[in-house]
Protein backbone atom coordinates (compact mmCIF):
# COMPACT_ATOMS: atom_id res chain seq x y z
CA UNK A 1 0.00 0.00 0.00
CA UNK A 2 2.75 2.27 0.81
CA UNK A 3 4.49 1.39 -2.48
CA UNK A 4 1.17 2.44 -4.32
CA UNK A 5 1.04 6.01 -2.65
CA UNK A 6 4.80 6.65 -3.24
CA UNK A 7 4.42 6.14 -6.80
CA UNK A 8 0.71 8.28 -7.42
CA UNK A 9 2.93 10.95 -5.52
CA UNK A 10 5.88 10.72 -7.94
CA UNK A 11 3.48 10.46 -11.14
CA UNK A 12 1.65 13.55 -9.69
CA UNK A 13 4.79 15.45 -8.72
CA UNK A 14 6.24 14.49 -12.29
CA UNK A 15 3.29 15.96 -14.29
CA UNK A 16 2.56 18.54 -12.25
CA UNK A 17 6.30 20.22 -11.96
CA UNK A 18 6.73 20.97 -15.81
CA UNK A 19 3.64 22.54 -16.17
CA UNK A 20 4.42 25.25 -13.05
CA UNK A 21 8.02 25.38 -14.78
CA UNK A 22 6.68 25.86 -18.01
CA UNK A 23 4.14 28.93 -16.94
CA UNK A 24 6.64 31.24 -14.97
CA UNK A 25 8.96 30.05 -17.97
CA UNK A 26 6.81 31.81 -20.71
CA UNK A 27 5.71 34.67 -18.04
CA UNK A 28 9.44 35.38 -18.11
CA UNK A 29 9.89 36.16 -21.50
CA UNK A 30 7.29 37.97 -22.43
CA UNK A 31 9.44 40.98 -23.58
CA UNK A 32 12.56 40.90 -25.31
CA UNK A 33 15.23 43.64 -26.65
CA UNK A 34 14.07 44.62 -30.09
CA UNK A 35 16.31 47.49 -30.29
CA UNK A 36 19.37 49.94 -28.80
CA UNK A 37 18.93 53.71 -29.44
CA UNK A 38 21.10 56.59 -28.19
CA UNK A 39 18.22 58.66 -26.80
CA UNK A 40 14.73 58.16 -25.60
CA UNK A 41 13.37 60.04 -28.33
CA UNK A 42 14.47 57.71 -30.69
CA UNK A 43 13.52 54.63 -29.08
CA UNK A 44 9.74 55.37 -28.64
CA UNK A 45 9.66 56.94 -31.88
CA UNK A 46 11.04 53.18 -32.98
CA UNK A 47 8.44 51.74 -30.67
CA UNK A 48 5.51 53.61 -32.08
CA UNK A 49 6.80 52.59 -35.81
CA UNK A 50 6.97 49.02 -34.59
CA UNK A 51 3.28 48.96 -33.07
CA UNK A 52 1.70 47.06 -36.51
CA UNK A 53 4.56 44.38 -36.09
CA UNK A 54 4.38 44.09 -32.00
CA UNK A 55 1.11 45.72 -31.00
CA UNK A 56 0.94 48.76 -28.18
CA UNK A 57 2.60 47.05 -25.69
CA UNK A 58 6.58 48.41 -25.66
CA UNK A 59 8.97 50.60 -23.24
CA UNK A 60 12.12 52.06 -23.30
CA UNK A 61 14.62 51.99 -20.54
CA UNK A 62 17.66 53.59 -19.61
CA UNK A 63 21.24 51.26 -19.49
CA UNK A 64 23.91 52.49 -17.20
CA UNK A 65 26.27 52.77 -20.46
CA UNK A 66 23.73 55.65 -21.63
CA UNK A 67 22.17 53.63 -24.06
CA UNK A 68 18.14 53.01 -24.55
CA UNK A 69 16.59 49.64 -24.82
CA UNK A 70 13.25 49.16 -26.81
CA UNK A 71 11.54 46.16 -25.22
CA UNK A 72 8.54 44.65 -27.18
CA UNK A 73 5.90 42.32 -25.69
Amino acid sequence: MRQRIGLLVAVAAAVLFPIGAASSASAAGEFHVSGVYTTYAECNAAGQAGIQLWGPNFYCTPSSQGWFYLYTH
